[in-house]
């Protein structure tokens, strides 16, 4: 289905020269109208917006395959509901069947911005099929045909005007109890998962999510592992060109690090999804290439609760470590920090970072840091001046340094607090 016309554009000035008029949401009405072609099957329907008798935008859909009459009966049924959750309502088209198993039919929408005093075509709607709106939890759902004996829910969120998918849920028809996930503990940021081979032999399953701050976290899986379990991976991602390069580490629970794992992902002509990479052992420096990518966002049972959530200030832990095999020393270094509660969203840390010098530094008695949410920072930890930022999420605190590398001269060379501190005792 595809936008063929646009008739007249919404606008705030009556005429050139005119004092603008601004419309507000409750102004306006809709109605639409469906166009016959030659065989007397409904074959476009034009929908238009009006204030009062004034219309102000009119578009045009077209229906693909032309529909006869009945099967047209509510082709160009306009229902007005918050789609986007910013307590406006917008405006949702039916145009049709498209065929299949499941809830396929079409649907457009015109989303009411506020900023603007307009409707905005709403992008990605059009390709979902029937969404379901969530208004307590806001977000749009479909559920669709993956075979014979499952189904699968498709979750979206928006980011702006366009729809975003999250995440992809397959279940099966004739399920228990026991198959039901719940997955609202993962609804707060879209999920990428990769299935490949290591080397072309190892079968893993890479699955995370990214947010603002380009921190990602979650999970890689060896399913042919002697006793198979998620294990946690923690980095970054950072854009070059068309090309997102991710950078992770594979903690245990007590922080040991087992593993690298770094890939390029690029889209290609806008489809086609290009990932290569390689996961890397740290003792024994051995790498294998990722082979046999697949890209999609279907979301495996063991993984139902977001890395990624920020952690609330009165659950954080009281020790965070993190252990890398070193080369040159032949054995493991790397990092820690404590805290101890001073007062409501207050806490005194102690930091030590040996992983390329030592970085030692504690929090002044009288001057315990203070959160702002799930994150502090705290300066003139030492006479340089340094400062860093802690952010903390569930699992794992992230330290990053925020004053300038002169800063770092009263630590060993190359020393700093950075790195992500895994949580070993709450």
């Amino acid at each position: 289905m595809r936008l063929i016309q646009v008739f007249v554009v919404f606008c705030l000035c009556l005429a050139t020269g005119a004092q603008a008029q601004t419309y507000e949401r409750k102004n306006f009405t809709f109605k639409s109208e469906k166009i016959k072609n030659a065989e007397g099957e409904v074959s476009e329907v034009k929908v238009g917006a009006y204030v009062g008798k004034k219309l102000i935008k009119e578009m045009t859909y077209e229906i693909e395959p032309a529909l006869s009459e009945d099967l047209a009966k509510y082709v160009g049924t306009i229902s007005e509901t918050d789609l986007d959750f910013d307590g406006y309502p917008d405006v949702d088209i039916y145009l049709g069947y498209w065929g299949g198993f499941a809830n396929n039919t079409r649907h457009e929408a015109l989303l009411w911005d506020q900023s603007q005093h307009a409707f905005v075509e709403a992008e990605g709607y059009g390709e979902i099929g029937e969404p379901v709106v969530d208004e307590e939890k806001k977000y749009i759902q479909t559920t669709l045909s993956a075979g014979p004996d499952h189904r699968v829910t498709n979750y979206y969120r928006w980011q702006g005007h366009r729809l975003q998918p999250y995440l992809d849920y397959v279940w099966p028809i004739q399920g228990d109890d026991d198959d039901y996930v719940s997955l609202d503990g993962m609804l707060n940021l879209p999920l990428q998962r990769y299935n490949a081979k290591l080397d072309g032999r190892i079968p893993v399953i890479i699955v995370f999510q990214t947010n603002a701050d380009s921190i990602a976290a979650g999970y890689i899986y060896y399913p042919r592992a002697k006793k198979p379990a998620p294990i946690m991976i923690v980095g970054g991602v950072t854009r070059y060109g068309d090309t997102d390069y991710y950078h992770f580490s594979e903690y245990q629970s007590d922080g040991i690090i087992t593993g690298f794992i770094n890939f390029g992902h690029k889209v290609v002509d806008g489809w086609n999804d290009k990932v290569e990479g390689s996961w890397t052992n740290p003792k024994t420096n051995q790498e294998m290439p990722l082979t046999d990518v697949s890209f999609n966002r279907e979301c495996p049972k063991w993984f139902t609760k977001s890395l990624l959530t920020p952690e609330d200030p009165g659950n954080i832990g009281r020790e965070y470590s993190f252990n890398d095999w070193h080369q040159g020393a032949q054995e493991y270094m790397g990092g820690h920090i404590s805290f101890r509660g001073a007062g409501k969203n207050k806490v005194h840390f102690e930091c030590g970072n040996i992983r390329h010098n030592i970085a030692e530094g504690r929090s002044d008695d009288d001057r315990p840091a203070v959160l702002k949410g799930n994150v502090f920072e705290y300066r003139d930890v030492n006479e340089c001046g340094y400062g860093f930022r802690a952010t903390f999420f569930p699992r794992f605190v992230v330290l990053e340094t925020i004053t300038p590398f002169s800063s770092l001269d009263c630590f060993g060379a190359g020393a700093a607090f950075d790195g992500v501190y895994i949580k070993v005792k709450q």
